[in-house]
C-alpha cells in the first residue's frame, strides 16, 4: 500500500469516528446507555473475532500476567465508553468530540505517572491550550459545564489511561486483536447485564435504534478499527495520530449539519484551541522523534 493511500484510509477512519458521535447521540430512543453500548460492542466483537482467532493461531499464548493486565485494560476502557455514552444524554456532539479528544494531550502525562516516561516539554503548553479551549467551549465559565461535559473529561482521562496500557500489552505480546476482542467482550457482557437488570432492554428498542447501533458497532468499532490497523502499517504513528485527530472536527461538522447544533464564536475559538493542542502534541512527537532518529 502506498503512503498516500494509507493516509487517505486514516482520514476515512477520522470521518467514521466523527460520525459515530451522531449515532451515539441519536441511538438511545427507548434504550439506555448500557443497552446501547452492550448491543454496539456485540456487533464490534462479531466483526473482530474472526481476525482475533486467526491471530491466536499464529501468535504466542497469553500468560496469566497478560490476562490479569488485560482485565485492568478492559475495566478502564469500559469506564471510558460508559461515561461517554451517558454523557451524550446531556451534552452536544460538538462538545463530546472535542472534549473526548483531550485524551491525545493527557496520554503523555498519564504515561509519566504510570511508566515514568517523561513527556516532552511541548506537553505543558499543549495542556494549557487544551484546558483553555475547554473553558471557552463552555462559555468561559465552570457553571456552564453540563454534567455531560464533565463526563466527557472523565472519558478523556480513561482513554488516556487505556492508550498506554494497550500499547504496553501489544508491544509485549504482539497480540493487538486479542486485547481488542477482550475489551469488546467485556463491554458486551457488562453492558447487556446492567441493561437487563437496571435499564430494561427490549427487541423493540434495539430495532428502533438498529441503524445507529449498526453504524457504531460494525462501521466504527469493527471496520474503522481494521482500516486503522492496516493503514498504520504504512504510516508513522505520529503522522497517523495527526490525521485521526480530525475526528473532533468531523464530529462538530456532522453535529452542525445533521443535528442543527450551533456554537458561538467563543465556542469555535475553544474548539480551535483544543484541536491546536492535539496537533501540537502529535506534531511535536513527529518532529522531535525524527530528529532523535536522525542523530
Amino acid at each position: 500500500m502506498s503512503r498516500l493511500r494509507a493516509d487517505l484510509l486514516l482520514l476515512l477512519v477520522a470521518v467514521i469516528w466523527g460520525a459515530a458521535f451522531i449515532a451515539q447521540k441519536t441511538g438511545m430512543k427507548g434504550l439506555g446507555p448500557y443497552g446501547f453500548n452492550g448491543s454496539r460492542f456485540l456487533l464490534s466483537l462479531l466483526v473482530v473475532l474472526p481476525f482475533a482467532i486467526k491471530e491466536a493461531r499464529s501468535g504466542r499464548p497469553l500468560t496469566r500476567r497478560d490476562l490479569l493486565q488485560g482485565i485492568i485494560l478492559c475495566s478502564v476502557f469500559f469506564i471510558g465508553v460508559v461515561v461517554q455514552q451517558v454523557g451524550m444524554l446531556t451534552t452536544t456532539v460538538t462538545n463530546a468530540g472535542f472534549l473526548t479528544g483531550l485524551y491525545a494531550v493527557l496520554t503523555p502525562v498519564v504515561a509519566l505517572f504510570l511508566f515514568g516516561k517523561r513527556p516532552h516539554w511541548i506537553i505543558a503548553p499543549a495542556c494549557v491550550m487544551a484546558f483553555m479551549g475547554a473553558w471557552l467551549l463552555n462559555g468561559a465559565s465552570l457553571s456552564a459545564f453540563k454534567t455531560g461535559d464533565w463526563l466527557m473529561l472523565v472519558c478523556a482521562l480513561s482513554f488516556a489511561l487505556q492508550v498506554p496500557l494497550l500499547g504496553l500489552l501489544v508491544q509485549r505480546t504482539g497480540r493487538p486483536l486479542a486485547f481488542v476482542a477482550m475489551q469488546y467482550s467485556f463491554c458486551t457482557v457488562l453492558g447487556l447485564m446492567v441493561a437487563f437488570f437496571h435499564e430494561g432492554i427490549s427487541a423493540q428498542a434495539i430495532n428502533a435504534n438498529l441503524p445507529q447501533i449498526f453504524f457504531a458497532g460494525v462501521i466504527s468499532g469493527g471496520i474503522a478499527y481494521t482500516l486503522q490497523a492496516v493503514a498504520q502499517q504504512h504510516t508513522p504513528p505520529a503522522d497517523a495520530a495527526i490525521i485521526m485527530s480530525g475526528e473532533s472536527l468531523f464530529a462538530s461538522l456532522f453535529g452542525v449539519l445533521l443535528l442543527g447544533e450551533r456554537l458561538t464564536p467563543m465556542g469555535w475559538s475553544g474548539c480551535a484551541l483544543i484541536l491546536g493542542a492535539m496537533l501540537l502534541v502529535e506534531a511535536g512527537a513527529l518532529v522531535f522523534g525524527r530528529l532523535q532518529t536522525s542523530r
